[in-house]
């Protein structure tokens, strides 16, 4: 699916709209949506504690494998390329 505005570029014949600032404006959109939603209720206070409650169950921090924190660098040892280079 397409974006109604990027569709109307595209035929238009004018460039297009990068996807990174596309899916900007619909992130603050669908905040704007959600915050509509929220202030509907007789209690939005209880809505956000709900949320907040939501978030924190399905939105978790997860570790990086890329990173090497728990490594012990002490324990690894230098190559013999190093070694030899830091002689001489």
């Amino acid at each position: 699916m397409v974006h109604p505005e990027q569709s109307a570029r595209i035929e238009n014949k004018r460039t297009a709209y990068t996807i990174g600032s596309l899916q900007k404006i619909l992130k603050w959109m669908l905040l704007l949506e959600f915050i509509k939603a929220i202030l509907k209720p007789h209690n939005p206070a209880d809505k956000l504690k709900e949320l907040a409650k939501l978030m924190n169950d399905v939105f978790q921090l997860l570790p990086s494998g890329k990173h090497i924190v728990s490594t012990e660098l002490a324990a690894l040892e230098a190559t013999a390329s190093l070694q030899s280079g830091s002689d001489g």
